[in-house]
């Protein structure tokens, strides 16, 4: 191959270019590498046969490896281009053509085309740096931008520390300017009630002077007709102890009054007047405590006249069950500006055109009481349009407005800010009433539908779809809601208050999403719902913040359910529990309720299967333990006397129709909680004076006493209960038909605080000494009628 290579390189170029043509050097690279890769057994045959093929077919499908069977074609080239041109010396200078050898045009092309390349590069290269130096410049900019920003802002930081020195200084020099101007006008008043008191005291002596002058001209035989005589003067009492208290402590001693006695109080002398007409006094009118006392009742007379004095400062203003209001009434607490909380529940004069009066003149109101009265849709479309600031608002058995009035209500300004809305007894509102107050009052907390039978989950789901704020429900009376209604209001997980009470459709399911969902739970009324079992228990037993569980009257709750409850998150929080009338509740329910270390009430009446000494006698452990309801259980003196053995803080005790208890087990019982304020011992059919005259010694701060169907009590006990129990607001002695009148005068004699006094079946009291007793007593309830059979008289 080398011999060739130096044979070839002598030739001329014409025949270099004749091989090159004819593609000599490209036969020559098949045959060699057919050769190298299938290395015949003769080689010369080889070379033959493939020449004659080429022959054949001619030059158009001439490749590299066309002589290489196809299962054995390399991947790459076997003889290279190079070693190609070396063997034929292709690569030689006197290849090139004459015609081929540039011309000065194309050098003078070349050298324009190599020196705008070096123009473009220099001048990329000079873009590049200029940029450079402007994103440079910018960034410099933006960093001064800054500092002048930062340099301004610690400018207005020192101002404003400057300023606020200065405003605090400032309120400094107001608060000693408004202590200096209160102090002054102490001084002022102390100085007024100093001069009129030098000025009644002056007068006294020398009134007492002219008496003494008077006696002794009289004791000498003058006559005094013709002299000039005393002065009318203005006969003003004088409180010696008002003096001495100063304005702020007798305003607080006069806020305990009402506005019947403020007015009696205002005439017992001047130093009372004024402080009776003090401003903090009347920011707050409650009609409804005094419309029982006055003769007439509450009139437009008395209310006018009163809210025309008070009006610059009257917040709260209640009418409740004023029945006699008219529109004069209604026409001055329009003119009460800074009123915020009104009532005017049951005012059978209200209509629609005197609230209308009361709301446009008090455009601040957030309390709004309309509750058993006679408005329309009228009157909401009032309130939605002049009441913007309402958050409470109670339409309660309100029977005349209809669905477009909660429409109204809805669209009002009032209805994102509405928080409170009472619409119990409406039975005219319908599902579409419900939708309309959904979709403009979504921003609800509290709801209440009592009393509402035709209530069902249709109406239910459209609250709970769109009021999602929703925390306390109250829907006691409505039978006809489902499990799918409490579903819906559980998914909400806002319930912390609900309360549901004769509803026989609702189940265990219902309870076990509140207590998945609702983990925030603290008040839970499920009173008289016969579906519920251990399982509804058990399902809010994590509900860790529950304060208030009331089951009465769910009588398939067992020992079981109470079991569950007490070994729950929620027996530290625990602290009122009710198993009323929960038959099936025994003594392991006993045990177990003594993990709930805060209970403060528990009521287990008629639980029959609670025991004396396995189940009351354990109920004493309970330490926190101050309200206990244990009627028609089966306690007697033992009993009695260990509850109150181990728990000496008891002060609310209920002890109905437990018959065996006697005058011995009352008399341990009192001797150890001399606490006791409140007693109930209604149908104890074997206590005796005995046991009063115990319990009126030993329990001095008593205040409410049942004593009803206690056949055996005479006018002794009432004479105890009067010489001690001076705290006596509350007493029940009906069916007590050894009591005579006698017994009254003990009452009017030592209980002087006596508002509640029920006699009802005292065939010994008489009608003229009961109505007498009415002087004294505002609430008193009589009758002489014969005793009921439930008393259990023979």
């Amino acid at each position: 191959m080398a011999n060739m290579a130096a044979s070839m390189k002598g030739q001329k170029p014409e025949l270099k270019h004749y091989l090159r043509s004819n593609k000599l050097p490209d036969v020559y690279e098949a045959l060699l590498t057919g050769l190298a890769v299938m290395c015949p057994d003769d080689p010369l045959q080889f070379i033959l046969d493939k020449l004659r093929c080429l022959k054949e077919n001619g030059m158009e499908e001439l490749n590299w490896d066309m002589f290489v069977e196809d299962y054995m074609k390399p991947p790459n080239k076997v003889i290279t281009e190079s070693n190609l041109d070396f063997i034929f010396n292709l690569d030689d200078e006197s290849m090139i053509d004459l015609k081929d050898m540039p011309t000065p045009e194309m050098y003078a092309t070349a050298y324009g085309h190599y020196n705008m390349s070096l123009k473009n590069m220099c001048f990329s290269a000079w873009m590049q740096y200029y940029l450079h130096k402007k994103k440079k410049k910018m960034a410099m900019e933006k960093k001064m931008t800054r500092a002048a920003l930062h340099h301004a802002h610690r400018i207005l930081r020192v101002h404003l520390n400057v300023w606020r020195d200065w405003l605090r200084y400032r309120k400094g020099c107001q608060a000693m300017a408004y202590h200096k101007l209160k102090r002054i006008y102490f001084v002022s008043v102390g100085i007024v009630l100093f001069r009129e008191w030098r000025a009644v005291a002056k007068r006294n002596k020398d009134q007492r002077e002219y008496f003494e002058i008077s006696l002794r001209r009289l004791e000498r035989g003058e006559n005094v007709d013709d002299e000039e005589t005393f002065g009318q003067g203005d006969g003003d009492a004088q409180d010696k102890l008002s003096g001495q208290l100063g304005i702020e402590l007798a305003v607080k001693v006069f806020s305990f009054l009402d506005i019947a006695d403020l007015a009696r109080c205002a005439c017992v002398c001047r130093s009372w007047k004024v402080i009776a007409y003090h401003s903090s006094l009347w920011n707050r009118l409650d009609f409804s405590k005094v419309r029982n006392r006055l003769a007439y009742g509450v009139t437009d007379l008395v209310t006018t006249k009163l809210l025309s004095k008070c009006r610059p400062y009257l917040i709260h203003l209640s009418m409740r069950g004023c029945t006699q209001l008219q529109s004069s009434t209604f026409l001055s607490i329009s003119e009460c500006r800074n009123l915020q909380d009104l009532n005017l529940s049951q005012c059978k004069g209200l209509d629609d055109e005197s609230l209308k009066f009361v709301v446009k003149g008090c455009k601040i109101i957030l309390y709004l009481n309309l509750s058993h009265t006679h408005i329309t849709d009228a009157s909401l479309r009032t309130i939605s349009k002049y009441c913007h600031n309402v958050q409470f608002l109670s339409l309660a058995y309100c029977k005349k407005f209809s669905d477009r009035g909660l429409q109204y209500l809805s669209a009002g300004k009032c209805s994102k800010k509405l928080e409170y809305l009472d619409l119990s007894g409406c039975l005219q509102i319908t599902p579409d009433g419900f939708k309309s107050l959904s979709s403009g009052c979504n921003m609800l907390q509290t709801l209440v539908l009592n009393e509402f039978p035709t209530l069902n989950d249709d109406c239910m789901m459209a609250v709970a779809a769109k009021c999602t704020k929703i925390h306390t429900l109250s829907i006691l009376g409505s039978p006809l809601l489902t499990d799918e209604t409490f579903k819906r209001l559980a998914n909400n997980r806002n319930l912390r208050k609900l309360r549901i009470e004769g509803n026989q459709r609702i189940s265990d399911l219902s309870l076990k999403a509140i207590g998945k969902n609702c983990t925030d739970l603290e008040h839970l009324y499920l009173a008289d719902c016969q579906r519920l079992t251990d399982a509804s228990l058990k399902a809010i037993a994590n509900c860790s913040k529950l304060v208030v569980c009331n089951i009465a009257d769910v009588v398939q709750i067992t020992n079981t359910g109470v079991q569950s409850l007490a070994e729950g998150s929620c027996a530290s929080s625990m602290r009122e529990l009710n198993l009323t009338n929960c038959i099936r509740v025994g003594d392991m329910a006993m045990f177990n309720i003594r993990k709930f270390k805060n209970l403060v009430y528990l009521s287990v009446c008629f639980c029959e299967h609670i025991s004396e000494k396995s189940g009351i006698e354990l109920l004493g452990q309970l330490h926190a333990l101050v309200s206990l309801d244990i009627s028609g259980c089966n306690c007697s003196d033992e009993g009695l006397s260990s509850l109150g053995k181990y728990n000496n803080h008891l002060r609310d005790v209920t002890l109905s129709e437990c018959a065996d208890i006697t005058d011995l087990g009352l008399q341990k019982f009192t001797q150890q909680c001399k606490d006791i304020e409140r007693l109930d011992l209604s149908h104890c059919k074997l206590l005796t004076d005995g046991a009063i005259k115990n319990l009126a010694f030993c329990c001095r701060y008593l205040t409410s006493l049942n004593l009803a169907g206690c056949k055996l009590i005479t006018n002794l006990s009432i004479q105890y209960l009067s010489g001690v129990c001076h705290h006596l607001h509350t007493l029940d002695i009906s069916g007590c038909i050894i009591i005579t009148d006698k017994a009254l005068k003990y009452l009017r004699k030592g209980c002087k605080k006596l508002k509640y006094l029920t006699m009802l079946y005292c065939k010994g009291i008489t009608k003229h000494a009961a109505m007498k007793m009415t002087r004294h007593v505002p609430a008193l309830k009589f009758s002489d009628d014969e005793i009921p059979v439930y008393y259990g008289y023979k």
